[in-house]
């Protein structure tokens, strides 16, 4: 056990990283150890993923921008090396550690669901906004898949008025139902 823990450790040290400038300089070591926990929670073959460089995962936090923003990922190269960074806010280190551990699995979810770079999205305004929210709904589905919802619906909770969290959760359990559907279903 003190292997795997030494190797999260070592994986976060390595790849995540701290712009100059931050308001919450003082808490980056609560950060690192939100990282490293939200690593250790995954399912041994999913964190192989990372820890064995299968997936290329840069995280990075950053200044906050003019408007409130969450975590983001963001994909780069051809499918057979691509390249992923969670662009990770400045505020966001301040957010209770259920909520931050909800987002972060997400941006997670996108990283092994390989999400895309942008430039490969559909082209049309409304079918990339669909396509998008069709992203999201497959990395929350993975959380929830990992068996780790409870983290999932904090985020959701404290990020989406009641109406829209309802709608998510319907479309995330279609989503688990399509992917893993149950027994002699199909």
């Amino acid at each position: 056990m003190t292997d795997r823990r030494d190797a999260i450790a070592g994986f976060v040290r390595k790849n995540a990283r701290f712009a100059s400038g931050l308001q919450h300089t003082d808490i980056q070591p609560v950060t690192r150890g939100r990282f490293e926990k939200a690593f250790s929670l995954l399912p041994e073959d999913v964190l192989d993923l990372f820890l064995s460089r299968h997936r290329s995962l840069a995280v990075i936090v950053t200044a906050n921008s003019a408007f409130p923003m969450g975590m983001a990922t963001s994909t780069e190269g051809p499918a057979s090396s691509r390249r992923y960074t969670i662009v990770v806010y400045d505020e966001h280190q301040t957010w209770p550690e259920n909520h931050f551990i909800g987002a972060f699995l997400r941006e997670l979810g996108h990283v092994v669901a390989e999400r895309p770079p942008e430039d490969e999205w559909p082209p049309g305004r409304g079918d990339r906004s669909r396509y998008k929210e069709k992203l999201e709904c497959r990395a929350d589905a993975m959380v929830w898949n990992w068996g780790l919802r409870h983290y999932s619906m904090s985020h959701l909770s404290a990020t989406y008025p009641p109406h829209w969290v309802d709608r998510i959760v319907e479309d995330i359990s279609k989503t688990v139902l399509d992917d893993y559907p149950e027994p002699g279903s199909g």
